[in-house]
């Protein structure tokens, strides 16, 4: 059956995977030129912060959009705005102006994957819904790692990166718009609100909102950071690609361990191994290579927080409000990954390479403090009453919440 629906679907995918090669070399790039072009730390900060402000004003604005003018329409228009985004960095290097092109590459690719979602979900069923959903991520998170790799394609101070990855966005629309996949029609999901959403997992909400200041951080200007540690282009490119891929891969591992044990247990894991970390790097000097494998790990447990964290949230929910509870977390993960790479570039304006480091063992500690003192307070759910973990990407996923939602759903019919 699955091999039956990837065989209608897999334009999706392609058209996915050149999104996301176009998107994780955008975002390098910009960090890394806004440096080259004589734009402050703090400036460069607020410049790649408008990236997750677009994708903030999506999540609101464009399921509406997409009900008015549907799916593959919105699909080419908001690619050719991605697009025409990067191409206006080439012809006005201006800080205000590179905050427009960020904000609206943001804006569409958050738009764009609303709608790939869509997709998923109208084509799947209960059975390989799951499946299907674990593809996506492969493919997101696949892309966004050989997108880093793309950077060493040609010298970044010029203008051919930015054409490649205007490019790349560009030939995403050629599969959408050649397949014979029937738009789903597309409805506005309803939120749980802020207060309800806190009351029901303290935990949760802390570790996926304040995880974002870290991640989004990182994205926004960890290229400053790794500029500053004396890296070469090429070694920037793969400080990036160790970051993101040992993010993805570790989080199947650390998923599976929270299903077993309190998920809480396994976040203040994730905090300490960042924590020490970060201490290790800031107190000895270590050789390029152990540099990076060090910066790696640190992705590997920073950024399967926000999966961690969605999954503590959605044990303390039932299933009926799992998806309803996704635009509220869309709300509560933009607004803190919206202040990461302006806070995270303050903290390196005034300490340099030490403020990367200083930064991220703070936002880590932060959480282990919260969720430490809440396991005191509240208490843990049962493994049998647990949703099962799903690896999400860095922006909330109604798709994911639905798979985890029927998942617990049938769970709970079964034991009753």
């Amino acid at each position: 059956m699955l091999t039956i629906v990837m065989r209608s679907i897999w334009p999706i995918f392609l058209g996915i995977l050149f999104i996301s090669l176009g998107n994780g070399l955008q975002g390098t790039l910009s960090s890394w030129r806004a440096d080259y072009e004589g734009f402050s730390v703090i400036t460069t900060g607020l410049v790649m912060s408008g990236y997750f402000l677009g994708a903030f004003a999506s999540s609101m604005l464009s399921p509406a959009q997409i009900k008015k003018t549907g799916q593959i329409r919105t699909y080419a228009a908001y690619a050719s705005i991605a697009s025409t985004a990067i191409l206006i960095q080439i012809l006005f290097i201006e800080p205000p102006v590179w905050f427009i092109s960020r904000f609206l590459s943001g804006f569409c690719v958050a738009g764009i994957m609303i709608i790939v979602e869509g997709w998923l979900n109208s084509i799947s069923s209960n059975e390989n819904r799951g499946q299907l959903f674990s593809i996506h991520m492969v493919v997101v998170w696949g892309g966004l790692a050989m997108g880093q790799g793309l950077f060493v394609v040609d010298n970044p101070a010029g203008v051919s990166l930015f054409l490649l990855a205007s490019i790349l966005l560009s030939v995403s629309l050629i599969p959408i718009l050649l397949t014979e996949i029937k738009a789903p029609d597309t409805e506005i999901q309803e939120s749980l609100g802020i207060k309800a959403l806190w009351k029901s997992s303290p935990s949760g909400v802390i570790t996926l909102g304040v995880s974002g200041l870290a991640s989004a951080g990182f994205f926004g200007v960890g290229t400053i950071y790794a500029i500053k540690s004396g890296l070469s282009v090429s070694e920037t490119a793969l400080f990036m690609t160790l970051f993101i891929g040992f993010g993805a891969a570790s989080q199947w591992p650390l998923g599976w361990l929270s299903d077993k044990i309190d998920r809480r247990k396994v976040i203040l894991l994730c905090c300490l191994v960042v924590t020490s970390i970060c201490v290790l790097l800031s107190l000895f000097e270590f050789s390029k290579t152990v540099f990076l494998v060090l910066n790696g790990l640190i992705g590997a447990f920073t950024l399967p927080l926000y999966s961690l964290g969605v999954a503590q949230t959605n044990d303390r929910l039932k299933p009926s409000q799992m998806v309803s509870a996704s635009g509220t977390i869309i709300f509560v993960y933009s607004l803190f990954a919206a202040l990461g790479p302006f806070s995270m570039s303050y903290f390196i304006n005034l300490f340099d390479e030490f403020g990367f480091l200083l930064y991220l063992a703070g936002v880590h500690v932060l959480i282990a403090i919260i969720v430490f003192g809440m396991m005191f307070i509240t208490d843990d759910v049962d493994e049998s009453d647990q949703a099962n973990f799903q690896v999400m990407a860095q922006r909330p996923s109604v798709v994911g919440m639905e798979v985890i939602a029927e998942e617990a759903l049938e769970s709970q019919l079964d034991s009753d």
